[in-house]
């Protein structure tokens, strides 16, 4: 078996009232945006700006969930900043996922919503996330965020440039699965 990797920054306080865990085992930690592991492996996504910069989030009001192998990014402005984001959406945004785990990467995005959803409120637009279909590998981009239940935006299926997906989830639905297994 192989060490487990330090979490360097890593809070150890996960308590949520949604819970953060399926059965007994832990899926993700709640970092922060300069945890060496989380840009560690945001330095290996494909939406990487500045690869080795010592944070991977925007500014904003952010939760970052590091895991050995895993890291997951939701961001909003900050709700008393005054700003916008730039699609004119209110909601909370995926920026990264990355799952070099054998883990269904489908079940840690439901993971993730749900320990979101049992710390913050959001905005009116729900949960969003964009996939750059040209730089997926898989004939079926954005296909584990679909099968943890989201689809494409209702008004806004496509980003300002015409080259990303947008992916929607009512935020009622955090966490959950409507139609059938994962």
């Amino acid at each position: 078996m192989l060490p487990r990797p330090r979490l360097s920054g890593v809070r150890t306080t996960l308590a949520s009232p949604r819970g953060f865990a399926s059965g007994n085992i832990l899926m993700w930690e709640v970092g922060h945006k300069a945890t060496p592991l989380a840009c560690e492996l945001a330095d290996r996504h494909y939406s990487r700006r500045k690869v080795g910069a010592p944070q991977m989030m925007p500014p904003g009001q952010t939760l970052v969930l590091v895991r050995p192998g895993g890291v997951f990014g939701w961001w909003r402005p900050h709700p008393t900043s005054g700003l916008r984001a730039m699609n004119g959406l209110d909601g909370w945004t995926c920026t990264i996922f990355r799952n070099e785990t054998t883990d269904l990467s489908s079940k840690l995005i439901l993971e993730a919503e749900r320990l979101l959803a049992g710390r913050f409120e959001c905005g009116p637009s729900g949960l969003l996330t964009y996939v750059w279909d040209s730089r997926i590998r898989s004939a079926n981009p954005g296909c584990c965020f679909k099968k943890a239940g989201w689809v494409l935006h209702p008004t806004k299926p496509r980003s300002a440039d015409g080259r990303k997906s947008l992916l929607w989830k009512p935020f009622e639905r955090a966490g959950k699965v409507v139609d059938g297994d994962l």
